[in-house]
């Protein structure tokens, strides 16, 4: 289709929205980017509007979950430009992913197209620089058939849509903002399974402790390693971060998946902010000599921890300024606000 067009009725070149105060939600955007994949070959479909999905009922995403998706965000930068962050480590996660669930790759290039595409067709809806907001990107791997047998797919479906949205935690970050979460008795992903890769199926898992939680007022679960519910694994859908003296420490967990976002934050802290970084097993039992705790990820970005509770055992931090440091060094490469001496911003064409 031809590259879309807008007309406002006021001076304002951004969608009639409240940027500003958006929370992490649906909101409806005009186009999303669609490649076919059969014997072997992706076919581009390009831009679409419809946002429904016509899916054949044998289809194994819908019965034995071959379904991948990953999280991203694209920012406008304080140049004015549009910035996607990691793109390219987003498609080699979700290959590495299709590559365990027995599907045909996504090729980089087109996953980036898809990026790009999807993000410039809704340039309105990227909200601007300073609003605190950012576009958020699922890009979507769906293996479709006409089967009832356990096996791989012959026909996939690679989308990617967007949606504006704010903080994943309400409130957002700052040092009034700590939240509160529940260790959880339940497991979210087996030792030896599918926790390393974004596959669908790992957050069904979820919804019951999640609920569990919330329904006792904390935010979220904290879940313990699958095979001794002994070590940290990880928060909801973030990662966990420690301060332990001078050190920066996350698990280190087959089961967990690989955050890009655990991985930038670990090689600013190392690279630009000089601190030493540890990813190892950490035994619940250690947060009795930890000084702050926080969770990180795409929607979260950074998230500092108030209160951990345990049955009838409860650890409280107050807010470290380094988690400032951190959060800040991150968003500042994210929106441009900052230098990247990493690489990692990649620029949207929006001509």
């Amino acid at each position: 289709m031809a590259k879309p067009r807008y007309y406002f009725t006021g001076e304002s070149q951004k969608a009639d929205l409240d940027f500003a105060n958006l929370g992490f939600d649906y909101i409806r955007c005009p186009y999303r980017f669609e490649a076919v994949c059969e014997h072997g070959v992706w076919r581009v479909r390009g831009l679409l509007e419809d946002s429904a999905m016509n899916l054949p009922e044998g289809s194994q995403c819908l019965h034995y979950g071959q379904q991948l998706f990953e999280g991203m965000k694209v920012y406008t930068g304080a140049d004015g430009k549009a910035y996607a962050f990691r793109p390219y480590d987003n498609a080699r996660r979700m290959a590495e992913g299709a590559r365990y669930l027995k599907g045909p790759e996504v090729p980089e290039e087109l996953f980036v197209r898809g990026v790009e595409e999807a993000a410039a067709a809704n340039l309105p809806f990227i909200p601007p620089h300073g609003s605190g907001a950012s576009l958020y990107l699922r890009p979507f791997y769906l293996g479709v058939d006409d089967n009832v047998g356990v096996k791989p797919a012959r026909r996939y479906i690679f989308r990617v849509f967007v949606t504006p949205v704010g903080p994943y935690f309400k409130g957002g970050f700052g040092p009034d903002q700590g939240k509160s979460f529940m260790v959880t008795s339940f497991d979210r992903a087996a030792p030896r399974g599918t926790g390393h890769v974004k596959a669908g199926g790992n957050y069904a898992s979820s919804f019951h402790p999640c609920f569990e939680a919330k329904k006792k007022g904390f935010d979220e679960a904290l879940y313990l390693d699958p095979a001794e519910h002994k070590y940290i694994d990880e928060i909801g859908a973030a990662n966990f971060l420690a301060l332990k003296g001078d050190t920066l420490i996350t698990p280190d967990s087959h089961s967990v998946l690989p955050s890009l976002t655990r991985m930038s934050l670990l090689e600013i802290a190392s690279q630009l902010l000089g601190w030493s970084t540890e990813e190892r097993q950490i035994p619940l039992e250690e947060l009795d000599e930890v000084d702050a705790t926080a969770c990180c990820g795409t929607a979260a970005i950074l998230t500092w921890i108030r209160r951990i509770v345990d049955g009838d055992r409860e650890w409280t931090f107050e807010f470290d300024d380094r988690w400032q440091q951190l959060h800040d060094s991150l968003v500042g490469i994210q929106t441009g606000a900052a230098d990247d001496p990493f690489g990692w911003r990649h620029e949207i064409p929006l001509d």
